[in-house]
């Protein structure tokens, strides 16, 4: 089985890349196919570059100002609430469900872990510049890899909401 876990945070960087603007197919691509060479290849390329501008650092105070929805292509979807002290409550948007988790900022990619309905959830989230919807690279039980959407909700005490 393999260890998506040990992927870098370069890794994780190009395997997002690789499926928005290579993958016509819009699936994760397998394990094992960031080779040196091909990694090499994607970070000196001119639309990998042009895609990092796209992109900018998260900070604190946005992630805890806001509940977040998450979704992917099959639409699982979750509502996450970032607390100051690291913690995370997870709930599910069709019923009353509730988990734990923690999350950390580092380099300004948010990166999030729990455990929800007995699978262990990896995320990493990077900020976009053009627009309020992020991406993410899910990791779900170190086996698999999954794309999501991530956007910001609006909260009552700071207003309007940030969905372009």
């Amino acid at each position: 089985m393999p260890l998506y876990s040990l992927l870098s945070e370069l890794d994780r960087k190009v395997i997002l890349f690789t499926y928005e603007k290579r993958d016509n197919k819009k699936t994760p691509l397998p394990f094992g196919v960031l080779s040196d060479e091909y990694r090499s290849y994607i970070l000196t390329e001119g639309e990998y570059i042009l895609w990092e501008l796209e992109k900018r650092k998260l900070t604190e105070v946005e992630i805890i100002a806001h509940s977040w929805l998450v979704t992917s292509q099959k639409n699982f979807s979750l509502l996450l609430q970032f607390q100051e002290n690291n913690q995370l409550n997870i709930s599910s948007l069709f019923n009353d469900e509730n988990y734990d988790g923690h999350w950390l900022l580092e380099h300004g990619i948010l990166k999030v872990h729990f455990n929800y309905q007995e699978h262990d959830y990896d995320i990493n989230i990077i900020a976009n510049n053009n627009c309020s919807i992020h991406s993410a690279l899910q990791i779900v039980d170190d086996s698999r890899v999954d794309i999501l959407k991530v956007v910001p909700l609006s909260h009552a005490k700071y207003g309007k909401a940030l969905i372009d």
